[in-house]
C-alpha cells in the first residue's frame, strides 16, 4: 500500500508536478531537489510504500524523508523528490499510486526528469536533452528533437510515464543528456534551467544553482553511500536501476 500524505492545507490544483529519480548522472533526484529549493518551496507532506527505505537525511531545508512531496506557491508547482528508489517489488504500485493522485489532485501537467545517457548524444548537439510527451499535453514545446527511435527509458521513471498516460494526465518526459557512471552536474543544471524556464515559467538564477550543486556535492555522495551501504546490508544491490 502507498499513502500519500499531504500535511499542510494547500490547494495543488493546476500545479506543475515535477519529479525524477536516481537514474542516469543522479539527474532526476537532482532536478527535482533543485527546483523545489530554487523556487522557495515548502514541505507540505510525504509519501510512504509496502517497505519505506530506513533513510531520514539532514539537509540544508531541514530533515529529509525518502520520498517528500514540496509546494511552491509563487510557481504554482509541486515537486516531489525522490531521495530513495521505491523498492523493485513496489515500483509499479508506487508509479501507479502517484498518477492517480496527480489525476485526483488535478495538476495542469507533469514534468518526468532523468538523465539520457551521453553515449547516444549528436556530435553536433545544440540543444543537450531530448524529450517526449503523452497524447493528452498541451504545455510548451520545447526546442530540442524529440527522443529518437531505438532509444528508451526503464525503471520507475517509464512507470509512471505509462501511469500518467493511463490516468489521463498531461505529462511530459525531459532527459537532459548525462554522464552514467557519475554524478553529471552540468546535466543537472540544465534540466533545472528547462524545467523551471520553459515549462514552469519561472527565470533561474545560473549561477545560485551551480553553487548550490557545488555545495551539495559531498550531500549527493553521502546519499549514494548510504544507499550502497543499505543495500549491503540487506545482501544484495536494490537500488541501482534506472
Amino acid at each position: 500500500m502507498v499513502e500519500i500524505i499531504v500535511k499542510e492545507p494547500v490547494d495543488l490544483r493546476d500545479t506543475v508536478l515535477v519529479t525524477g529519480f536516481r537514474g542516469f548522472g543522479m539527474v532526476g533526484y537532482m532536478v527535482s531537489k533543485h527546483i523545489a529549493l530554487a523556487l522557495g518551496g515548502e514541505k507540505v507532506g510525504y509519501i510512504l510504500t509496502r517497505e519505506t527505505p530506513p533513510l531520514v537525511l539532514i539537509e540544508e531545508d531541514g530533515v529529509g524523508f525518502p520520498f517528500e512531496i514540496y509546494y511552491s506557491r509563487r510557481a504554482k508547482a509541486t515537486i516531489i523528490v525522490n531521495r530513495a528508489l521505491p523498492e523493485r517489488d513496489n515500483a509499479d504500485e508506487y508509479a501507479r499510486s502517484i498518477a492517480e493522485w496527480a489525476s485526483r489532485v488535478g495538476v495542469r501537467f507533469t514534468v518526468l526528469v532523468g538523465g539520457l545517457s551521453r553515449e547516444f548524444m549528436p556530435s553536433n548537439e545544440e540543444h543537450g536533452y531530448r524529450w517526449i510527451s503523452n497524447r493528452y499535453y498541451r504545455g510548451p514545446r520545447l526546442e530540442a528533437p524529440k527522443m529518437e527511435p531505438g532509444l528508451g527509458v526503464m525503471g520507475p521513471l517509464a512507470l509512471l510515464y505509462i501511469y500518467m498516460d493511463y490516468y489521463k494526465v498531461p505529462s511530459i518526459m525531459v532527459l537532459p543528456y548525462s554522464l552514467v557512471d557519475e554524478i553529471d552536474y552540468n546535466a543537472a543544471v540544465n534540466g533545472v534551467k528547462l524545467v523551471s524556464e520553459k515549462l514552469i515559467g519561472v527565470k533561474s538564477d545560473v549561477k545560485a544553482l551551480e553553487e548550490l550543486a557545488s555545495r551539495q556535492k559531498e550531500e549527493f555522495k553521502r546519499l549514494l553511500q548510504l544507499m550502497a551501504e543499505q543495500a549491503k546490508s540487506e545482501g544484495e544491490d536494490k537500488g541501482i536501476y534506472m
